[in-house]
């Protein structure tokens, strides 16, 4: 099965986003669905629960403890530090109820709860897209319950990041560190903060157990890639909260969960926060949110197939085109995508872009990521024993992008 580049496989892991969607005990709501994998190799079954918007997402995790060599005072430490900065969010419904008095039965998810998190002074809030996604109200309230409206000001549903402001009072505002993600290593302590089933600033602990996931499809039907994945339980309400390294940094934003029932069983992922600061940083800049589209589909370049494409002994990695959209990006450049009846790449193969060596399908939508609609890159390619420098100038992403 193919990969597109900031695309992605036909049938992707549907995630359980946890944010605005009531479950109740006992009602089924997993979903099995093929992932499929890189370059041909037979795809897995994985079970998602989505707790957001249209279909619910959840976060997993273990319990609050300590971990290896961290103790309990430690992350009580870390709580009291950066707590303050975490806000429970509610939409239009759950306010609705807040103010008629009544509250969910035990076993039911409240309606149109989630997380934030300030990031600045001016009460700039970010939160997941599904969290938000639909609202025609939302409210914040602090860890000392003052409560205020809030605005969306921008938003990436591709990303599942939105932005919110919030007049909040001077003396009542902490601000969150972001921390940088790509330093994010497996086995580091994760803390999540957040309001799992209504309940807010409850603190779960527990370890980075994987980067560069991917898992599932983002509210904007892109391929959920570069995800942090965690142990550290999350649930429904979770989402759109931080999650903190040891040093207090936010390092990501929780987002869904692998889970068979409605809430944690030790699988979590979280947005990279360097992901949710591009967005931030787009926002504030009045641009487009939209990430990058290049409008190809590419699989790994083993030893078979560069023997088939003649190419030197020096290319040892690289990804083959394997198909280019039509009147897109890397069609305009004149980017050239192929396979054989049986399958076997025949197209040009992409060995670096910007000057940065790409050997996996990974490699190549990160850097991508991290680029604009309206960017130009430079793409390094091998065609037919030449290698050549082709420029393409990069659009976003298209509503129905292969």
């Amino acid at each position: 099965m193919e990969t597109t580049a900031n695309g992605g496989n036909a049938t992707p892991p549907v995630p359980v986003r946890v944010g605005r969607r009531a479950f109740i005990q006992g009602v089924p709501v997993a979903a099995l669905v093929v992932a499929g994998a890189i370059g041909g190799v037979a795809g897995s079954v994985v079970t998602a629960v989505r707790l957001g918007s249209a279909p619910p997402v959840a976060h997993a995790g273990p319990a609050l403890a300590a971990r290896g060599a961290v103790a309990d005072a430690d992350i009580a430490a870390l709580y009291r530090q950066v707590s303050g900065s975490v806000v429970s969010v509610q939409t239009a419904a759950a306010i609705a109820r807040a103010r008629s008095g009544r509250t969910p039965p035990t076993g039911v998810i409240p309606v149109g709860e989630g997380t934030g998190f300030v990031v600045d002074g001016d009460g700039t809030i970010l939160t997941n897209f599904h969290v938000i996604d639909g609202a025609d109200k939302v409210r914040v309230t602090l860890i000392d319950g003052t409560s205020v409206d809030a605005q969306v000001v921008g938003s990436d549903a591709f990303s599942d990041v939105a932005v919110l402001r919030a007049e909040i009072p001077a003396g009542r505002l902490v601000v969150a560190t972001l921390g940088d993600s790509d330093m994010v290593q497996p086995g580091q302590l994760a803390v999540a903060i957040g309001t799992p089933f209504g309940l807010d600033h409850s603190v779960t602990a527990g370890i980075v157990s994987a980067v560069g996931r991917e898992f599932g499809t983002t509210p904007g039907g892109r391929p959920a890639r570069g995800l942090i994945q965690t142990d550290a339980p999350i649930n429904p309400g979770n989402s759109g909260g931080p999650l903190f390294n040891a040093a207090g940094e936010v390092v990501g934003m929780t987002t869904s969960i692998e889970s068979p029932v409605r809430g944690s069983v030790g699988i979590g992922f979280a947005v990279p926060v360097n992901r949710a600061k591009t967005v931030l940083a787009l926002v504030r800049a009045g641009k487009s949110a939209d990430p990058a589209w290049l409008g190809v589909s590419v699989g790994p370049v083993s030893p078979a197939v560069a023997a088939t494409l003649k190419l030197p002994s020096s290319v040892t990695a690289g990804l083959a085109l394997l198909r280019v959209v039509p009147n897109g990006p890397a069609a305009r450049a004149g980017l050239r995508g192929a396979v054989t009846e049986d399958g076997t790449p025949a197209g040009d193969v992409v060995v670096a872009i910007d000057g940065q060596a790409v050997a996996r399908v990974a490699d190549l939508t990160a850097y991508l990521d991290r680029k604009a609609p309206g960017d130009a890159v430079t793409v390094t390619i091998w065609r037919e024993g030449r290698r050549l420098e082709v420029g393409v100038m990069l659009t976003a992403w298209p509503p129905a992008a292969p």
